[in-house]
């Protein structure tokens, strides 16, 4: 998978990193590698300021599809295990194990339960996680 390029304009710079507003473009095909969302059209994202940009450049950015997709997956897939295993634990606690004589109530709780502890365990590990998709964003161009 190749590396995705756009051009954004820089409309905030803090600390040795630029945030950079994307539009959305018919070139981009929705496919969500930078982290816009369906019913976005803009998104600001933080890059190194390799480049020494200012406020109101236009620099081209590389996107590192693997990586962002990457977390994407793990962002979207995780909890959506968590709710899985959530109702299979609750229809065992109730239909196998008789913890419980409502199975429905108890794979409803269970599941939305462990959804719950999904997001907070992501939200836990986001420092470890965030060195490992660093760098998903590159600053290659200014014009």
């Amino acid at each position: 998978m190749e590396n995705l390029e756009e051009y954004g304009e820089v409309v905030d710079v803090k600390e040795g990193e630029a945030y950079v507003k994307f539009s959305r473009t018919s070139a981009c095909g929705r496919c969500q590698a930078c982290g816009m969302l369906n019913s976005q059209n803009e998104i600001t994202v933080r890059v190194p300021n390799e480049l020494d940009a200012s406020v109101g450049d236009m620099v081209q950015v590389s996107i590192r599809s693997k990586k962002a997709l990457g977390a994407s997956a793990i962002a979207y897939l995780f909890p959506l295990f968590m709710l899985l295993l959530g109702v299979v634990l609750g229809w065992l606690a109730a239909s196998v194990w008789g913890l419980f004589s409502n199975a429905d109530m108890a794979m409803a709780l269970f599941g939305l339960g462990f959804a719950l502890i999904s997001f907070l365990l992501l939200k836990i590990a986001a420092p470890l996680y965030n060195k490992k998709v660093s760098n998903v964003y590159r600053m290659v161009g200014k014009r």
